[in-house]
């Protein structure tokens, strides 16, 4: 596969919180305009490795690239450049609550560009329909919306800049199925919309048949296997069978 068609590289990552090994020679591509789900078991070290993409925490060792720069020790410039092209929805929303949620949308715009506020206004409009929230909710506040309507809130607001990356927490958690499953439809209609890379953690085994073009798998403190589900569930790797052998994923494998 081309460079090109690599949006994100992970090479021999090492993460240790004191004796604590993490992460050890993980290394990960993600392509170009895919979904790439990232699942494992508790303690795996998803989330760090989340926090690490999104240049929130640094490796003790390794390399991570986004968009062809060096992110490991990146200089202010690089930092800033990043930042206007990722775009992270958080596990609970993470919304301002004293703001609206036009105005949570708005930030992101007001801190990263010159346009001016009716402008700003605009386009966080256009973010807000998207993410398919009827108008009436721009004016409410994170306390008035249900889980649904936050997790499409925090959506547009992770739009807001137009992103070539997408990073997605936990996206169907706390969500019934009927929400969880929108959401997911959601997601892919905006990757095609809009040329998305989607980087996703989750635990849902109906987001990874639905919503993912390919799943990589943390055990053993790296990526043991990363497939399109559907191959990574015949993986003879024991933690990868114990992983998929819930109710729910057996009988999507005889659907």
């Amino acid at each position: 596969m081309a460079d090109d068609d690599i949006i994100i590289r992970v090479q021999d990552l090492q993460t240790r919180f004191g004796d604590t090994v993490v992460h050890d020679k993980l290394s990960l591509d993600v392509r170009r305009g895919e979904i790439l789900a990232i699942v494992g078991g508790s303690g795996s070290g998803k989330t760090v490795l989340l926090r690490q993409m999104i240049l929130l925490d640094r490796p003790r060792h390794g390399r991570i690239e986004l968009l062809g720069r060096d992110c490991t020790r990146p200089r202010a410039s690089d930092l800033r450049w990043i930042r206007e092209r990722v775009g992270v929805l958080f596990q609970q929303g993470a919304l301002f609550t004293g703001m609206t949620v036009l105005e949570n949308v708005m930030l992101p715009l007001l801190e990263h560009s010159r346009l001016s506020r009716a402008t700003i206004e605009e386009l966080a409009m256009l973010r807000i329909s998207m993410a398919g929230l009827p108008t009436s909710a721009s004016g409410k506040y994170p306390s008035e919306l249900s889980g649904g309507m936050v997790k499409r809130a925090a959506l547009a607001r992770a739009l807001a800049l137009d992103p070539d990356i997408v990073f997605l927490d936990e996206p169907p958690s706390g969500l019934d199925p009927v929400g969880a499953a929108a959401f997911d439809e959601l997601v892919l209609e905006l990757k095609e919309l809009l040329g998305l890379t989607v980087v996703m953690i989750t635990h849902d085994p109906d987001t990874l048949w639905q919503a993912s073009d390919r799943v990589a798998f943390l055990a053993e403190k790296r990526v043991v296997a990363i497939a399109p589900v559907a191959e990574l569930i015949r993986e003879q790797q024991t933690d990868i069978q114990r992983y998929f052998s819930s109710a729910r994923t057996q009988d999507r494998r005889t659907n």
